[in-house]
């Protein structure tokens, strides 16, 4: 059911965002309904019957988040917690009895990057937690690595989901080494601007262009970053990883 969720979210998710964009003008507050969308969508997927497609019963979530963050504004009641919050604050879901020992910790250059990424700033402790986590059990399921962390697993499912492509972004924007080099990354890009299946739309060629390409770190078209994250993670698959 997760990956199911998983797989689901990450077709939808650039369509969600931008619809979070144009519901509120405020950044922060499009960034905070999108993390309350894919929380409530992950809690609500198990009761999904499918009578609808999955992007409609997800607008209509993020419909009504929506309206419950301009009533309380209207109300002067406050924002709504963050994702991080959220799950920080989660009631307790470890077993009464001690869980397994957690793995070694991770290794390798994804592990090495995840690390510099959260040292960046680019992920938050939590995003770069359940990032080296999975990194060190791969075969581990999201209860198993909620337990190490406090954690429902679900939630960690959201949080990968969410720092995976902000982790692609950190290694095009600050270690294109570790993805083959510049001629590489070049090479790729052009190879994804011309795939027959999924290609680069013109704003996330433009913007990976820019800000990859030709270092451009003061480009900031409006949907940069959301076509940013896009770019990178379709201008990765071209490319030959460890």
């Amino acid at each position: 059911m997760q990956s199911d969720f998983e797989t689901e979210w990450l077709r939808v998710r650039p369509k969600v965002w931008a619809y979070c964009c144009r519901a509120v003008r405020d950044q922060n507050d499009a960034e905070d309904i999108f993390q309350q969308v894919a929380v409530r969508a992950w809690r609500g997927h198990a009761s999904f019957r499918g009578d609808a497609q999955f992007l409609t019963w997800v607008l209509s979530i993020a419909r009504r988040e929506v309206a419950r963050l301009m009533g309380r504004k209207s109300d002067r009641t406050g924002v709504e917690s963050s994702l991080e919050t959220l799950t920080e604050e989660a009631p307790a879901v470890l077993p009464s009895a001690p869980g397994p020992e957690p793995p070694a910790p991770a290794k390798g250059w994804a592990a090495e990057a995840a690390r510099a990424a959260a040292e960046f700033g680019e992920l938050s402790p939590v995003e770069a937690a359940v990032l080296l986590a999975r990194l060190a059990d791969p075969d581990a399921t999201w209860d198993d690595i909620g337990q190490q962390h406090g954690m429902q697993g679900g939630a960690c499912a959201v949080i990968h989901c969410r720092a995976v492509p902000k982790l692609r972004v950190f290694l095009f924007t600050h270690r294109l080494d570790l993805l083959g080099g510049r001629d590489a990354v070049t090479s790729a890009f052009e190879g994804a601007r011309g795939d027959s299946a999924d290609p680069l739309t013109p704003e996330e060629a433009e913007t990976f262009r820019r800000l990859i390409l030709e270092s451009q770190a003061g480009y900031r078209k409006a949907g940069w970053r959301l076509a940013l994250r896009s770019a990178c993670g379709k201008v990765v698959r071209r490319l030959s990883l460890p």
